[in-house]
C-alpha cells in the first residue's frame, strides 16, 4: 500500500473514529431523552384522561377536596407514585402516594407555588439510586382552550422501575453502539437499525397504552356493576322496610306503630272516654264439635276479615280476637266524641253481615254483642311478639254486657245508652245480674232513629 493510500486510510479511519466518538454519546443522550419523553407523554395523556374522568379539571367549591382525592387515588399506583392536586392559589387539595412514593418524598426538591401555564417535566436523581420523572400539568375546565384560565394544578412523580430503567439503558446503549458502528462503517447500516429500534420502542409504547386503556375500561365496568348492585340492594331494602311497616300496622294501631318505630317503646296511656265492643257466637262449642277443624278456621277467618273491614269503615280499632270472641274499641288511640255511636254502628253492621251470610251458607252463626263505655288504660305488652291491649273495669263490664246479651242482639250498659239514646232507639231490659258486678241496668239496641 502506498503512503498516499495509507494517509487516506488513516484520515478515513480518524474521521470515522472522530465521528463515532461524537455520534456515540450524542446517540446515547438522544435515545435516553426519547425514552423519557415517551414515558412522560404516556403518563400525561393517561393522567389527563383520569383527571377528566373524575372532573378534577373543573373542581366546584364544596366537593373539590372529595373529587381531587378520588382522582389522586386513581392515578397513584398506576401511572405515578406520587399524585398531588392543587387549587389555582397553590393550596394542596389532595395527595396520594405509593410505598415508593413515600420513600422518596422527603428527598424531592421543596414545592413552590404553581404558576406554570404549559405541561412540563423534570428528570431527577434521588438518593443516589432512584431515577425520578416529575411532571407538572396545568388543568383547565376546557382542555381544548390551551390559553384558558387554569382551574387546578396536577403534579406527579414517577419512580422509573429498575427493569424499565435497565431497558432504557440497554436500548440507549444499543443505539449508541450502532451509531458508533454506523459511523465507522460510513453509515451503511445506521438507518435500518434506527428504524427497527424506533419500531420496537413504538410497539412497547402502544402495548403499555393498550394495557392502561384496558385497566381503565375494567375499572369503569366494575364501577357500573357496583352501582347496579348497590341500587338493587337499596331497592330490596326499601321493599323489606315497607313490608315490615305494613306488617307492624296490621298488628298495632298506626299511631302506636309509628311511636314504637321512632322510640322503640310505647307509653301506656289512660283514655277517659272509650267504648268497648265484645262480640262472640252463641253455641260456639257445640258448633265446633260438629264441624271439621279446617272448615271452622275458614269460617271464622271469613267472618273476622269482614268484621275488620266494618271496624275500619266505622272508625273502630280492632284490639284482638280470642277464640270466637272479637274485641274492638272506639276513642283510642285518638280520642273522639262519638266513640259509643261508632261501636253501635259497627255492631249493627256486623249483625247485618251475619244475617246476610246465613242466607247463603249451610252453617248458621248466631252473633251476640255487648258494649260498655268508660275509662281504660292502653299500651303495648311483650318484646318478641308485640300486642296492643287495654285494661280496666270498663273492659270487664263490656264483657259482662256481651255475656248477658242474646243471639242477634246488641246489649249496652246504662252509660252507653246515655251516650247513644238520641241517635239509636233502645229497649230497657231492667237490672240484670252481671257476674262479679252485681245488678246493672241494661238496654237492647233496636236500631237507628
Amino acid at each position: 500500500m502506498s503512503s498516499f493510500h495509507k494517509r487516506i486510510a488513516l484520515r478515513i479511519a480518524a474521521s470515522s473514529l472522530l465521528l463515532a466518538c461524537i455520534a456515540t454519546p450524542v446517540a446515547w443522550l438522544v435515545a435516553r431523552e426519547a425514552a423519557e419523553q415517551s414515558i412522560v407523554s404516556l403518563a400525561m395523556e393517561e393522567s389527563s384522561g383520569l383527571l377528566q374522568f373524575f372532573h378534577a379539571n373543573d373542581l366546584p367549591g364544596a366537593v373539590a377536596p372529595s373529587q381531587a382525592e378520588d382522582a389522586a387515588k386513581a392515578i397513584a399506583g398506576g401511572l405515578f407514585d406520587i399524585a398531588e392536586i392543587y387549587d389555582p392559589s397553590g393550596k394542596k387539595l389532595a395527595e396520594a402516594l405509593t410505598a415508593e412514593g413515600k420513600a422518596i418524598e422527603v428527598h424531592l426538591p421543596p414545592h413552590v407555588a404553581p404558576n406554570y401555564r404549559e405541561p412540563s417535566y423534570q428528570t431527577l436523581k434521588i438518593a443516589g439510586q432512584y431515577w425520578v420523572l416529575r411532571v407538572f400539568i396545568p388543568l383547565r375546565p376546557d382542555e381544548q382552550r390551551l390559553s384558558g384560565p387554569v382551574s387546578a394544578y396536577f403534579e406527579g412523580v414517577r419512580v422509573v422501575p429498575d427493569w424499565q430503567r435497565d431497558q432504557i439503558y440497554r436500548s440507549s446503549l444499543m443505539v449508541a453502539l450502532m451509531a458508533g458502528l454506523a459511523s465507522l462503517l460510513c453509515g451503511a447500516v445506521l438507518y435500518p437499525v434506527l428504524l427497527r429500534l424506533y419500531a420496537e420502542n413504538e410497539q412497547t409504547s402502544q402495548q403499555l397504552l393498550a394495557s392502561q386503556e384496558a385497566l381503565i375500561e375494567t375499572l369503569q365496568q366494575s364501577e357500573q356493576e357496583l352501582e347496579r348492585k348497590v341500587s338493587q340492594r337499596t331497592e330490596e331494602l326499601q321493599q323489606a322496610q315497607a313490608r315490615t311497616v305494613e306488617l307492624l300496622h296490621n298488628i298495632l294501631p298506626i299511631d302506636i306503630a309509628n311511636e314504637l318505630s321512632e322510640t322503640g317503646v310505647v307509653r301506656s296511656v289512660r283514655h277517659d272516654a272509650v267504648s268497648i265492643l265484645f262480640a262472640d257466637f252463641s253455641q260456639f262449642t257445640q258448633a265446633v264439635a260438629t264441624m271439621p277443624a279446617d272448615r271452622m278456621v275458614a269460617e271464622l277467618n271469613e267472618i273476622f276479615v269482614a268484621f275488620d273491614r266494618i271496624a275500619d269503615d266505622c272508625g273502630v280499632e280492632k284490639i284482638k280476637t280470642i277464640g270466637d270472641a272479637y274485641m274492638a274499641a272506639a276513642g283510642l288511640p285518638k280520642a273522639c266524641s262519638d266513640h259509643a255511636q261508632r261501636c253501635v254502628r259497627a255492631a249493627l253492621e256486623m249483625l247485618e253481615f251475619i244475617d246476610q251470610r246465613n242466607q247463603l251458607t249451610a252453617f248458621k252463626w248466631a252473633l251476640r254483642v255487648g258494649i260498655h263505655s268508660g275509662p281504660v288504660v292502653a299500651g303495648v305488652v311483650g318484646k318478641r311478639k308485640y300486642a296492643f291491649d287495654i285494661w280496666g273495669d270498663t273492659v270487664n263490664i263490656a264483657a259482662r254486657m256481651e255475656g248477658a246479651s242474646d243471639a242477634g242482639r246488641i246489649n249496652v250498659s246504662a252509660y252507653t245508652f246515655d251516650l247513644i239514646q238520641k241517635e239509636f232507639a233502645c229497649t230497657y231490659r231492667g237490672k240484670l245480674d252481671a257476674k262479679g258486678k252485681g245488678m246493672l241496668d241494661m238496654y237492647y239496641v233496636v236500631g237507628s232513629r
